[in-house]
């Protein structure tokens, strides 16, 4: 039988030669499978083995024998791994098939996982060659029900099983997107350095990154190798950064014109941020000519070209920039406040006539060269005019505004920015998602998974090949919803948002109907107040309120102290659900939820002392004390990421009322 499932693409299946499913556990007497690896097997496999074998035990009680190859018994059930020399014996070419497929084939009672595995880290995003750590997951995934709703053992819902049989199969399996990336957003420096008293200590963080690791895995996410997202690339991302300091002295026509009639950036103190004159065809040549050079010396390989401008908006104002300009949009017809997005200029179709003119030279050189840049600030707008784009021109799509359009948002604003990814389609070039929008929310109780869903499964219907997401916040415990869809998603992309959700709520046992209603509370609150919040937002430092960074500013504002009481009676229920029924695993499930809320509690209360302008030093330290103290207490748990909350603190309060850093040494 054919077995389709959704995160991947079956590329082929043998004819159906199998007669009986494979006896994992047999309950008959007879003994359980054992798992056989390659006799010089890659990491990446053993790790794999280990996956499975821990999981198994954790649903039946038993533990499966792993062997080498050498050493494997040659009848009963048998689970080979990774590139066996029976995997070949059986028709199976794990050398012909593409970067990360993998092989799932059952013949009697041998079942194969057999995939080209690469050396590496197992738990490194970097390993393209992981198929069969994925052949692994799905089967843990279909056959035990096993399911990963945040990192550590709490998180892992594993039912009980007194036999376990694994389904006759025969497919090959490949993941939906070139590159699968949540990054991981760990460690104690932002655009501000926490305060190692607010951030993680070493112990905790080290644990905290280790699980996050092992959940980014399971939730499969890396990359295929040779495509663009492996190979290395040319000035990827913000490509022009430390090309003031190298070229503007030389050549300060290949820098932004500003409205004073003078080349390059605009703050001084901020060089990297100055945009480029993309119409200038000397920039392209030198672009084009770097990047050949560069490919030279690595004997001709594969090297994308990134094209993708500084961390800033589009600023050039010369005649030449402003002529390969679409028309001015009228604002009006734009969802209010998007229109910023097109400030000083909409440059959108600039640099997409700029990444065409790049690519046409380096194809002279490359025919398959990729190129790359992000669709993003001012240059996001999709091209209006009549271009025609190259298939090897890639954009990162990344949605950015100051304080409307972030999630949730409103269905005008829902509708434009899809608007924007199918116009860059039909411009021609490969798309994939590159949102900072889980950024958004500080450790606050912010959750939209049904909005959000629905975005991205419109872009998956819609030609994505890849995503990078910047970047997974970690609040674990406060917006757990919103993660698990965001890693789920990824895995089985068509599948109803609500059933991805009931996966997670059930696993809330007898507290199942309260725990819904929690994070309805929750969802329904941020959607009814998004305009507040985004007014709030829009008011801060005059308009400079970087949203995710600065959120602990409005905290206070946006999540004030009388709304936590409803979904604190919500918690209470769910545990007494628990409590009546015995169900222990689903009362610490429910007190991990707690973790979450008390602690975005704290953080508010924290933000009043520290945005009141009338609060002494002392009171501002002892507020900070006590919120550190309460993370020291709960940061084992992995409820939160204390290293993002950390920094976001210190980025919010640095300057407020004079107050430098969350506290100094001995004040």
């Amino acid at each position: 039988m054919l077995r389709v499932f959704s995160w991947i693409f079956v590329l082929a299946a043998a004819p159906a030669i199998w007669a009986q499913s494979i006896p994992v556990i047999p309950g008959d007497g007879s003994g359980p499978a054992v798992v056989v690896i390659p006799d010089d097997g890659e990491a990446v496999t053993e790790y794999a083995a280990r996956e499975l074998v821990e999981h198994i035990q954790l649903a039946t009680r038993r533990k499966l024998a792993v062997v080498k190859e050498g050493e494997a018994p040659a009848s009963g059930a048998r689970i080979f791994l990774g590139p066996t020399s029976a995997a070949e014996a059986a028709g199976i070419d794990v050398h012909a098939l593409p970067s990360e497929a993998v092989v799932l084939r059952s013949m009697g009672k041998d079942l194969y996982i057999a995939a080209d595995d690469g050396p590496g880290n197992p738990l490194s995003t970097g390993l393209s060659e992981s198929g069969v750590l994925w052949g692994v997951y799905e089967i843990l995934e279909r056959e035990l029900g096993v399911r990963w709703l945040w990192p550590g053992d709490l998180g892992t819902v594993v039912p009980r099983q007194a036999t376990l049989f694994f389904d006759a199969v025969d497919e090959i399996l490949l993941p939906r997107y070139l590159q699968r990336n949540l990054r991981p957003s760990l460690g104690p420096k932002g655009f501000a350095t926490a305060d190692p008293r607010l951030a993680f200590s070493e112990g905790a963080r080290e644990i905290y990154g280790h699980n996050q690791s092992v959940f980014l895995r399971r939730h499969r996410m890396g990359h295929s190798a040779d495509t663009y997202f492996s190979q290395r690339k040319f000035g990827s991302g913000h490509a022009f950064e430390g090309w003031w300091e190298k070229y503007g002295d030389e050549h300060p026509e290949w820098f932004q014109l500003l409205p004073n009639g003078k080349r390059g950036p605009e703050d001084p103190e901020r060089p990297h941020r100055v945009s480029m004159c993309v119409s200038n065809p000397a920039l392209a040549e030198q672009v084009v000519a770097l990047w050949a050079e560069e490919r030279a010396n690595n004997g001709n390989a594969p090297l994308g070209l990134g094209v993708g401008e500084s961390d800033g908006s589009a600023a050039c104002q010369c005649d030449a920039c402003l002529a390969w300009d679409d028309p001015p949009v009228d604002p009006t017809t734009v969802p209010p406040g998007l229109e910023r997005s097109f400030e000083p200029v909409q440059a959108g179709a600039r640099y997409a006539r700029f990444a065409q003119r790049v690519h046409d030279l380096a194809a002279k050189i490359d025919p398959e060269v990729k190129i790359h840049f992000y669709a993003y600030l001012n240059y996001f707008w999709a091209p209006k005019a009549d271009l025609s784009l190259d298939k090897n021109i890639t954009i990162g799509f990344v949605p950015w505004f100051r304080w409307a359009g972030w999630f949730p948002r409103t269905d005008a604003e829902q509708a434009w920015i899809k608007e924007q990814w199918t116009g860059w389609q039909d411009a021609g070039v490969t798309a994939y998602y590159r949102p900072n929008w889980f950024l958004d929310g500080y450790t606050m109780p912010l959750v939209y998974m049904h909005q959000f869903a629905d975005a991205f499964q419109f872009y998956d219907d819609h030609g994505m090949v890849a995503t990078d997401f910047d970047s997974l916040q970690g609040m674990w415990a406060a917006q757990g919803p919103n993660l698990y869809t965001l890693a789920r998603i990824h895995v089985r992309p068509d599948a109803p948002v609500e059933s991805i959700l009931d996966e997670y709520y059930t696993a809330f046992g007898s507290a199942e109907t309260a725990i819904r209603a929690y994070f309805a509370y929750w969802e329904n609150y941020a959607i009814e107040n998004s305009p507040r919040s985004a007014e709030a937002i829009r008011t801060r430092k005059d308009g400079m309120f970087r949203r995710y960074a600065h959120y602990a500013q409005v905290a206070d504002e946006l999540y004030p102290a009388d709304v936590f009481a409803p979904a604190l009676a919500l918690l209470n229920e769910a545990e007494s659900a628990c409590n009546d029924a015995g169900d222990r695993l689903a009362l610490r499930r429910v007190q991990f939820l707690r973790y979450g809320l008390v602690h975005a509690k704290r953080c508010t209360q924290t933000a009043a002392v520290m945005n009141d302008l009338q609060a002494t030093r002392e009171e501002r330290g002892a507020a900070l004390t006590a919120l550190a103290e309460y993370r020291r207490n709960i940061e084992h748990t992995g409820a939160a990421n204390m290293d993002r909350a950390g920094i976001i603190e210190t980025d919010s309060w640095q300057d407020v009322a004079g107050f430098e850093g969350p506290w100094r040494e001995g004040e």
